[in-house]
């Protein structure tokens, strides 16, 4: 797998490619940013790959070069319909990894059912089922235990770890020569899922280095408060802003703030207001699914309709 490409945070901080591991799994960036309606945009992420696109293969590009060095089995885990694992199998695969995955079970749906199917496929997947995800950290230490000889990496859920997360602060600066390029007045808010934090706190990150000070990062929460709450999100964003200051960055403060309003009570579990979101995007040309996107953009359907001007991130792959 080549090592060289052209990112746009590698363009604003040089020294960043001396500094951290990167592999070029991504073919599809810049993704597009369109214009949906006079104050309506979308960042079309699904479009990150033509392997297996969506949020993920960004965060990939900066933790799979450390599990290639290792050489062995990739242990993450997930709900049983989880895009995350399946990315994770699907681009781990290129570098000739395996997937060792907790699968913890969530509402089920067509797009659940579709990624199973899909992740069944897949001849580099081990899987370990648990009822619950709070059984889910004493699942992953066990496999870790026995998989010890093998040099096992731990690619966090999700992969929002400060090294993944770099994936997403060179997505909002995309985002931002976007609007520059096309010269679109810039939104009152971008609105991005929340489940592992990595796409959230890049976002906001991405967009402070880029200057848009009076914008703010709308994360709406798709998770249970456990790995969603603000002590966690704040970590996250304080360690990743570190890393980029080793190269150079000076941190700004962001404006990320957690929606809390569209989450439904349990993970996966579909709301109307999600559905309904689902019907419009349908309409408009993109395909969303119940547990993240759809809530995500109920919320910032919610925001058009409160007079904002919005941006969404569209992180779904689909199946």
């Amino acid at each position: 797998m080549t090592t060289s490409a052209t990112r746009a945070l590698f363009e604003r901080l040089p020294r960043l490619a001396d500094l951290v591991p990167f592999a070029v799994l991504a073919d599809g960036l810049p993704t597009p940013v369109e214009q949906l309606d006079t104050r309506l945009w979308v960042q079309h992420e699904e479009l990150t790959s033509s392997v297996y696109g969506g949020n993920k293969v960004r965060k990939f590009e900066f933790v799979f070069p450390v599990a290639e060095r290792r050489g062995g089995p990739l242990v993450t885990a997930g709900g049983i319909g989880s895009h995350h694992v399946l990315a994770a199998a699907i681009h781990a695969g290129r570098l000739g990894l395996d997937i060792d995955a907790v699968l913890y079970n969530q509402p089920r749906s067509e797009d659940v059912a579709r990624t199973q199917a899909a992740l069944e496929q897949l001849d580099n997947v081990r899987v370990t089922r648990v009822p619950s995800p709070y059984l889910m950290p004493a699942a992953i230490a066990t496999r870790m235990a026995a998989l010890a000889t093998k040099r096992p990496y731990l690619l966090w859920p999700g992969a929002s770890t400060p090294l993944g997360t770099l994936g997403y602060v060179s997505a909002a600066v995309e985002l931002a020569n976007a609007f520059e390029e096309h010269g679109w007045r810039r939104p009152d808010v971008v609105v991005v899922p929340l489940g592992s934090g990595g796409t959230a706190v890049g976002t906001a990150l991405g967009l402070a280095m880029a200057g848009w000070d009076d914008t703010d990062v709308v994360a709406v929460r798709a998770a249970d408060l456990v790995v969603t709450n603000r002590a966690v999100v704040g970590a996250l964003e304080a360690s990743t802003a570190a890393l980029l200051a080793l190269a150079g960055w000076r941190p700004r403060s962001t404006s990320l703030r957690i929606d809390r309003h569209w989450f439904g009570g349990t993970y996966g579990k579909p709301t109307r207001a999600g559905d309904e979101a689902m019907r419009i995007a349908n309409d408009m040309g993109m395909i969303l699914e119940p547990t993240y996107t759809a809530k995500a953009f109920a919320a910032a359907l919610d925001q058009l309709g409160r007079g904002k001007r919005v941006a969404f991130i569209q992180t779904f792959a689909g199946t």
